[in-house]
Order: C-alpha cells, then sequence, then structure tokens
C-alpha cells in the first residue's frame, strides 16, 4: 500500500507540478494563521456604530478556535454600514422594510436580470429634471456602470482618451467596447492633450 501511495505522490515526482508550493505552506503557517484572528473575528450583533464581538481562544497556534461563550462590546470601525441600514434603531430601517415589503429584494440587482419597476422610472426622471436633460439612465452598480455603459455609448471607430490609473471598470469597459484606447499619465492634462493631437 506504501509503494502504491508513494507513487500517487505527484507533489514528488518528476513532470508533474507540486499540489502546493513551499510559499503557501510558509505564507498559511507564518502570516495567514497570526493575521486571521484579527481579521476573521466573528460576531453576535448587527454590524451597526457598535457590535458584539465573540470571544474565542486557540491552543495550536491559530489553526482552530474554541468559543469561550463570552461577548465583548467593540467599536465598529470597518463596515459597509455608512448608511446606517443595519442599525435596529436607524432612521432609515422603517422605510427599507417598506420597500422590500413592496417591491421584494429584485430591485437590489440587475435590471437586466430582475426587470424594471415604476422606482427605476421615478428615479430616472428625477434625475433628468435635476440635470436638465430630456432622459438620464441609472445604474444600480459602480462596477456595472462603467463596465457595461461605456461599450454602449462608444464602439468600434471611436476613441478613448483614459487616464492610466483608472479603476479596472473603466478598463474593462473601455476594451470591451472595441474602440480604440489611448493611455496618458494619471492627471496630466498636457500628457492627455498630446495623446489627443498625436492619436
Amino acid at each position: 500500500m506504501g509503494q502504491i501511495l508513494r507513487r500517487l505522490d505527484f507533489s514528488k515526482s518528476d513532470g508533474y507540478a507540486p499540489l502546493s508550493s513551499d510559499f503557501d505552506k510558509f505564507y498559511k503557517r507564518y502570516v495567514y494563521y497570526r493575521l486571521r484572528d484579527c481579521f476573521n473575528r466573528p460576531i453576535s450583533s448587527c454590524p451597526g456604530a457598535e457590535f458584539d464581538l465573540m470571544e474565542r481562544v486557540s491552543k495550536d497556534h491559530n489553526v482552530s478556535f474554541e468559543f469561550t461563550g463570552k461577548t465583548r462590546r467593540c467599536l465598529n470601525l470597518g463596515s459597509y454600514n455608512y448608511l446606517g441600514f443595519a442599525d435596529p434603531d436607524s432612521p432609515c430601517s422603517p422605510a427599507v422594510k417598506e420597500a422590500l415589503a413592496e417591491y421584494g429584494v429584485t430591485t437590489c440587482s440587475h435590471r437586466v436580470d430582475a426587470g424594471t419597476t415604476k422606482l427605476h422610472r421615478d428615479l430616472e426622471l428625477l434625475v433628468a429634471r435635476y440635470v436638465g436633460k430630456p432622459a438620464a439612465m441609472v445604474f444600480g452598480m459602480g462596477f456595472g456602470t462603467n463596465s457595461t455603459g461605456i461599450p454602449a455609448l462608444v464602439g468600434k471607430g471611436g476613441l478613448i482618451i483614459s487616464d492610466s490609473l483608472n479603476h479596472a471598470s473603466i478598463v474593462i469597459g473601455a476594451r470591451s467596447s472595441g474602440a480604440k484606447i489611448k493611455v496618458f499619465n494619471h492627471n496630466s492634462i498636457v500628457a492627455s492633450i498630446f495623446v489627443v493631437l498625436t492619436g
């Protein structure tokens, strides 16, 4: 049996890539196991301005953890709860619950997948009126706005002049468009004018 297992150990066989590299093992042991106690802390309350942190201990250098059954009240300095929706006493919570009861959670998804509601149309009319244009288009997320909106506005035969440090969503949208892309140095007006004149 031992000979069969040795033959199947591809990590030591010539011609086969190892299943995990030495760096993976090093990273896991000396970096990840030490840091995950800081980053992967379990909480037992809503992530409001403060939350309850579940205390835990490790007897094997953070490979595994055991809960002590105690919690500690902590200040929340790292959360996407910047609008306060997760706070139980938030002034936004009743309106959010009411909207979810009436429209469901599909309004949080892509409109191509989940459909357009009266809320979408009302918002677009409001935005158009605010900016003084006949119509407006509202996207539900930033990444999707750039990655899908740019190809709808520019296509083959077009020219996109792009900052070298643009967000990945803009880069993906520009590449998907099929337009010619000219990149200039970050925040350099002179470089962008040069790109336009020589483009």
